[in-house]
């Protein structure tokens, strides 16, 4: 039977055994990971503009040292932190669609698509990326970062979205256009924290949309939506 592999014992200064090194790797990139997650906390805790180096250590529990070996400046911090955030919000978009039950077909399976793109952008993870897209309207080096994002990350909703609707997805820029008028009719009423009788109003919203995503694919080329499909 193989016996473990034997590094031996450390030879001269600084030389370090391999099981050392990739332990040391694993620590640091824990710490790493910890820090991103605390950023992503103090965005939503304290609003972007907030967010400083020196807060986000601290609610790491790590070194002003430790985090200016990770991330020396703060445009580094947030360059890595909204690319850590773009995993997270596919992680949970993605989680949320596999949730839907297998045995739901036809229009109660789109309409559990629709809840779970809505359960995705009420979660805390879009409330701070919605954020931060309001902020770079002032902020063009967080803009260029955010487009860059969001770019991979509609390439993944509609390859997701493809494979929920897959009575769908073979229906060119009908598709295309159902997926936009989802995105930006759901993504305005996520935003839209202020309004009167919310709950009640967001429900029939989402009851509206559902009837109107059959419509889209159902109506005629004459009509508006076969006017502007082809756009």
């Amino acid at each position: 039977m193989a016996g473990k592999t034997h590094n031996g014992p450390k030879g001269a200064a600084g030389e370090q055994s391999g099981e050392d090194v990739s332990w040391q790797a694993q620590k640091s990139a824990m710490t790493r990971d910890r820090i991103l997650d605390a950023a992503i906390h103090c965005f939503v805790v304290l609003g972007y503009t907030n967010v400083t180096t020196a807060k986000v250590a601290s609610s790491a529990g790590v070194s002003r040292g430790a985090m200016l070996h990770h991330f020396p400046s703060k445009t580094e911090l947030i360059q890595a932190a909204v690319e850590y955030l773009h995993d997270k919000l596919l992680e949970d978009y993605t989680e949320k669609v596999a949730n839907i039950p297998a045995t739901l077909t036809g229009a109660d399976r789109r309409r559990a698509g629709i809840d779970a793109y809505w359960d995705h952008l009420t979660g805390d993870l879009f409330t701070v990326y919605n954020e931060l897209c309001v902020a770079s309207r002032t902020d063009p080096e967080l803009r260029s970062i955010l487009e860059n994002s969001q770019q991979l990350f509609e390439e993944h909703i509609r390859e997701t979205n493809g494979e929920l609707f897959t009575e769908w997805r073979d229906r060119g820029d009908r598709f295309t256009l159902a997926m936009d008028v989802t995105k930006c009719m759901m993504e305005g009423m996520a935003g839209a924290q202020l309004m009167i009788n919310r709950e009640a109003r967001v429900k029939r919203l989402l009851h509206y949309l559902t009837d109107r995503m059959e419509e889209i694919f159902e109506e005629g080329e004459s009509s508006a939506i076969g006017r502007h499909s082809n756009d």
